[in-house]
């Protein structure tokens, strides 16, 4: 990958100015005007947003599709697995920015017919050598300066978070990292190349061997680094990221609630009175009183075939019923539409209305029983109607 600089190039002939309007990849050093170092990283922060923002567009569009999917296969959201993904695709998306933004805007400019294929290896050790010769600049010191090895030096980064993830993700080895790593590279140079498959009427960055040596070394580096990368989980097998058979699933559950809300306020609009203090008391009455006396049976559970019980599988007492419908669904009914106008916290409420929603519909998403904070405090837990009917429930670990 060859970013889009300001550059002087030490040919054969002599040194060649470029133009700030030549996206081609030349080489720069310490001898180019001033302002082309920051002109370089505005460049490179640029294209980085644009791919972050291209990030967060895709993952929200591919979110109800990801949690279908992963509903479809585990029964449950896998966050591990969802984790990496969105990962994999921050960092796909930001790396394709930063190697093929930004186009050129004059096709003529650009397109001259220029060599745009470099297959000597390590060409940039004499690009970097004859730019400092020509720059009076000579030592390490200068060298670890050049423009030259901090491109390469990019490379390599760049695929460092793939060799991190191959590893400690999903377990691959030292030469699967490099096919990997080189396959993709190649992959990228060839699309450059081809000036982006042919959508740009020509090639605008320099498809060059050293790209394929470096961004290669890159993912082997990673590899070595994963150990070391704590916040990169790992990808468990199907059968350790599935739910239990016999799970109530989140969607299952939310599907019987949203069906007793609509009786809820029919019941309150039409029968009753409008005030929300009586749909309070209504639903209080289906989610706690009356699964009390059923043995667990709720109309929305009734409808998609569960029903409450304690952990072990025993009836669950009317205080399990009343403790799990507090911090539940009932409690956050009650004080959004009874308590907070009363007591009216301000942005205080946000907090305690997610506290409520995290607990009982985000945080179960991603656990294998499926059940959240209010669940697990008043130990009970939803079962499916042919394991409610006398078979053995398992106990909860």
């Amino acid at each position: 990958m060859k970013a889009p600089f300001i550059e002087q190039q030490v040919l054969t002939g002599g040194i060649r100015l470029v133009r700030p309007t030549d996206l081609r990849q030349t080489w720069f050093d310490e001898g180019t005007p001033a302002g082309t170092g920051p002109l370089m990283m505005a460049s490179y922060w640029d294209s980085a947003r644009t791919g972050f923002l291209a990030f967060v567009g895709i993952g929200l569009l591919v979110l109800i599709p990801l949690v279908l999917l992963h509903y479809l296969r585990f029964g449950r959201v896998e966050p591990r697995r969802a984790f990496v993904l969105y990962g994999l695709l921050a960092y796909g998306l930001v790396a394709l920015a930063l190697i093929f933004l930004p186009f050129p805007d004059d096709p003529a400019r650009t397109c001259q017919g220029e060599q745009m294929l470099s297959t000597v290896p390590f060409q940039w050790v004499t690009d970097m050598n004859n730019n400092l010769a020509a720059n009076g600049r000579y030592g390490i010191a200068a060298m670890v300066r050049s423009q030259v090895f901090l491109q390469q030096l990019f490379n390599v980064a760049l695929f460092v978070p793939l060799g991190v993830v191959l590893r400690k993700a999903y377990g691959k080895g030292p030469l699967a990292v490099i096919a990997i790593g080189l396959g993709l590279s190649l992959a990228v140079e060839v699309v450059q190349y081809t000036g982006n498959l042919g959508f740009y009427p020509c090639p605008y960055r320099i498809a060059d061997v050293d790209d394929l040596i470096s961004n290669t070394v890159g993912a082997l580096v990673g590899w070595m680094l994963a150990p070391a990368a704590l916040v990169v989980p790992r990808v468990p097998p199907s059968d350790d990221a599935t739910a239990p058979d016999g799970t109530v699933t989140v969607p299952r559950r939310l599907l019987g609630l949203a069906a007793e809300l609509v009786l809820v306020l029919s019941l309150t609009k039409l029968v009753l009175h409008p005030d929300p203090r009586w749909a309070v008391a209504v639903l209080v009455a289906l989610r706690v009183v009356l699964p009390a006396a059923t043995g667990g049976w709720t109309i929305g559970g009734w409808l998609m075939r569960h029903r409450i019980r304690a952990e072990d599988g025993s009836r669950a007492n009317p205080v399990q019923l009343a403790l799990r419908e507090l911090l539940g669904a009932s409690g956050l009914l009650t004080y959004a539409t009874v308590v907070s106008p009363l007591v009216d916290l301000g942005r205080l409420d946000l907090v305690v209305v997610a506290f409520f929603a995290l607990g009982a519909f985000v945080d179960p998403v991603f656990r294998r029983d499926q059940r959240g904070w209010h669940e697990r405090a008043a130990r009970t837990r939803d079962v499916l109607q042919f394991a409610a009917a006398g078979d053995r429930v398992p106990r909860v670990p």
